[in-house]
């Protein structure tokens, strides 16, 4: 495997993952967690869209759940996540966004009894883009905002783009520290 002379590898050793990238710890937490796994040989694919059945599967992961075996790699993640309302498993292969993202995170976190209230009173108007969070997604993004599980971007909170995986690590990694 080639690493430019000029990037360190992060601790987990993937080729696209260099130390002092800004999602680099996040990759490492929650690769070493089991919650997220490389994407092949030697890579974890930081850019790559994060979809609706991953993030099934590793929020069921994060609950203890057994996401192994099934017709599909995420069958189990996606019942899990549809018996616990986190969500209604549709469009399991398509890419999710920063809103579905954070609200099926608020969704989990609301049914395993998580104090949700933290960013009941947080204005996220201060975001250049806080009309464009659909409907059903602010009280979700409040609550990531209120909690520091979602810091957003210039000044941004790119609702409707999709999640990267580094970006999605680095919103888990939040969560689950958050969650301690």
């Amino acid at each position: 495997s080639y690493v430019k002379a000029t990037e360190t590898p992060s601790e987990t050793k993937f080729n696209d993952v260099s130390a002092n990238d800004w999602f680099a710890s996040a990759v490492d937490y929650v690769t070493g967690k089991g919650m997220m796994n490389g994407t092949g040989t030697g890579k974890f694919s930081p850019a790559d869209s994060t979809t609706r059945a991953m993030l099934m599967t590793v929020i069921a992961r994060y609950a203890g759940e057994d996401t192994t075996g099934g017709a599909t790699w995420y069958e189990k993640g996606m019942n899990w996540a549809k018996a616990k309302g986190v969500s209604d498993g549709t469009n399991p292969n398509a890419d999710i966004t920063r809103e579905q993202l954070v609200t099926m995170l608020y969704r989990y976190a609301k049914a395993s009894g998580k104090d949700v209230s933290v960013g009941k009173d947080t204005n996220i108007l201060s975001y250049a883009d806080a009309t464009t969070v659909s409907e059903y997604a602010v009280p979700a993004m409040q609550w990531a905002c209120g909690a520091g599980i979602v810091n957003g971007a210039n000044g941004k909170l790119n609702p409707q783009n999709n999640a990267t995986r580094a970006e999605g690590a680095a919103i888990l990694m939040r969560f689950c520290e958050m969650s301690k």
